[in-house]
């Protein structure tokens, strides 16, 4: 299995099952894992930027009660470091130099060399039932990149398909106030889904909702945002 590309903080529950520290239900769910044909080594960590080795595109569309922002971007890991994501339209139009510097400081962050670890303790098969097995986690917030850092305050959820063996959904949710990009959030929950590149084995995001309760000027807004990742080229 060649390593999941970084495409958004969801990606980093690969650790999950590769970081020899993590204790727990480790062995519980490596048994698992290959009584439904998946190797021990099937999740792979990539938090890095530079480990990836597909470009893509991306569009992220952020909907409030007051406006409607299509962003649409791209990733290019053959790109130096802090130059890899660039935003390429707003709105359909060409973006400002605010919505550059924006974009540029919520993704091309240099602090993102660092690698997620889950908790030992919070290690947990919550359900092993005819279709799914879930499991559940929390991340250590010292080991987490700079952006993804809220995801110390969130629960995550694996559930793999037991049917077709692979990798359905990553979700999270909150455990209490957290900040997501420019956003002051309450309330976060967040739905990753994937695909598996057949030809390669390797998973791809495909689609990324966050649902949230935002405390934006002193009042609480409900926020959406929807991530889709698509045109994806190896490049390494």
């Amino acid at each position: 299995m060649k390593k999941t590309i970084l495409l958004s903080a969801m990606a980093i529950v690969f650790g999950l099952f590769t970081n020899s520290t993590v204790f727990g239900q480790k062995a519980d769910v490596e048994k698992k894992l290959q009584e439904y044909g998946i190797p021990n080594g099937f999740f792979e960590d990539n938090l890095k930027d530079e480990n990836a080795n597909h470009s893509f595109k991306i569009k992220t569309t952020t909907i409030t009660d007051q406006e409607t922002k299509v962003e649409e971007g791209t990733f290019d890991p053959t790109l130096p470091d802090g130059e890899r994501w660039k935003l390429i339209s707003v709105n359909g139009n060409e973006p400002s130099k605010k919505e550059i510097k924006q974009f540029h400081k919520a993704h091309n962050t240099s602090e993102d060399s660092s690698m997620g670890e889950p908790t030992d303790d919070d290690w947990k098969i919550i359900d092993d039932n005819d279709s799914e097995l879930v499991i559940s986690f929390k991340y250590k917030e010292e080991n987490l990149p700079h952006k993804y850092k809220f995801l110390a305050k969130c629960t995550g959820k694996v559930f793999i398909n037991k049917k077709n063996k692979k990798l359905d959904r990553v979700e999270f949710k909150n455990n209490g106030p957290l900040k997501v990009k420019i956003f002051n959030v309450d309330k976060l929950e967040m739905t990753v889904k994937y695909q598996l590149e057949e030809e390669s084995q390797t998973y791809m995001i495909e689609k990324e909702d966050i649902l949230m309760d935002a405390r934006i000027l002193g009042q609480t807004v409900e926020v959406k945002e929807t991530s889709e990742f698509s045109d994806y080229k190896k490049v390494k």
